[in-house]
């Protein structure tokens, strides 16, 4: 009677102890949103693979997607220690060799990277053919 109350208790005590499993909320990609304007689909444009390199320091970018294109250029803005810094250039037709936007400046091949970096965005325009504007924008998190 003794084995037969503690097995019981055992038994009382396994179901009561037994906790709820709760599901874990969805993760969201926070490295880059990419936004087209309501106007002209996503798949007209400058294609761009955007990622930040390996360090942080740098952005890189990767352009295809050159049918139908005029012309196009690119522009990262972001504010380090509080001040506002960017730079902008032009996308060449048919280059898809990997672009590097650091995050600081150069000279003499001496690099000093900024520090503090918010605010980060990538605006990508791009001019087709047929005389549309298509503007995709990418927040990017340092």
């Amino acid at each position: 009677m003794k084995k037969f109350s503690l097995f019981i208790i055992l038994i009382l005590l396994f179901f009561l102890a037994d906790s709820p499993v709760l599901a874990a909320k969805k993760r969201v990609s926070k490295t880059t949103v990419k936004r087209t304007t309501s106007a002209v689909t996503s798949s007209q444009g400058v294609k761009a693979w955007v990622r930040l390199r390996a360090d942080r320091q740098a952005l890189l970018i990767d352009f295809s997607g050159f049918n139908n294109l005029k012309s196009g250029s690119y522009e990262l803005t972001y504010t380090a220690n509080g001040i506002p810094q960017g730079v902008s250039g032009t996308v060449i037709l048919g280059d898809t060799s990997t672009k590097t936007l650091l995050f600081g400046t150069c000279s003499a091949g001496v690099c000093s990277y900024h520090r503090h970096i918010t605010n980060a965005r990538l605006k990508i325009t791009s001019f087709l053919n047929s005389g549309q504007k298509v503007i995709k924008i990418y927040r990017i998190k340092v």
